[in-house]
């Protein structure tokens, strides 16, 4: 195990279902954390109630809405970050978009250091961001540059002060229960091992 005490566990589908993979994934990590001892935590996105942002004064303005305010104290209290989520034409769903936008409102995840560079207020937390696709996770990494996941990573998370980021791409989604399964057991030992 790395050493990682508190983990919060996203679950980014915008269906809470438990019958959706994301859901079986977010907790067959979460039981095998626990297994290893971490305290767990768990936030369905979908699950959560939000607006839109619609333009750049609700942006400039911290964010006021209580299950967002909720989110924000678990990402706190959180040493390690785990993003579960499908992917959707090439990226996070729009509700995960619309989630990180909330969170970000009035400089919470990311501030403006010397020189207007961003100064991440998230730092000396890890994450781990796992997508689940219908395409086989190589062609999303090959050909088209897994560029929804970079964008999700270089755009919100890393200047969030997020490091390591590490990401695991489940590819070919419903081709075989055994590929799921396959799926379940690898998550639940990243859970074990708090990566």
């Amino acid at each position: 195990m790395s050493g990682c005490k508190n983990i919060l566990v996203i679950n980014g589908n915008p269906d809470p279902a438990p019958e959706r993979l994301s859901c079986a994934l977010s907790q067959a990590y979460a039981a095998g954390a626990r297994g290893a001892g971490c305290a767990v935590e768990r936030l369905d996105i979908g699950s959560l109630y939000f607006p839109i942002l619609r333009n750049a004064a609700e942006f400039a303005a911290p964010a006021q809405h209580r299950d967002i305010v909720d989110a924000y104290r678990a990402i706190l209290r959180a040493d390690h970050l785990v993003l579960i989520y499908p992917l959707w034409l090439g990226a996070a769903p729009a509700l995960l978009k619309a989630f990180f936008e909330q969170l970000s409102c009035g400089e919470s995840l990311i501030g403006q250091g010397g020189g207007h560079l961003p100064q991440g207020k998230l730092r000396g937390r890890s994450a781990r961001i796992i997508v689940t696709m219908g395409m086989p996770a190589l062609a999303y990494r090959l050909l088209f540059g897994a560029h929804g996941t970079k964008a999700l990573e270089r755009s919100v998370l890393r200047p969030a002060g997020l490091s390591p980021i590490r990401t695991s791409y489940c590819g070919g989604v419903g081709r075989s229960p055994e590929d799921a399964r396959a799926w379940l057991a690898r998550v639940h030992r990243l859970g074990v091992k708090a990566l």
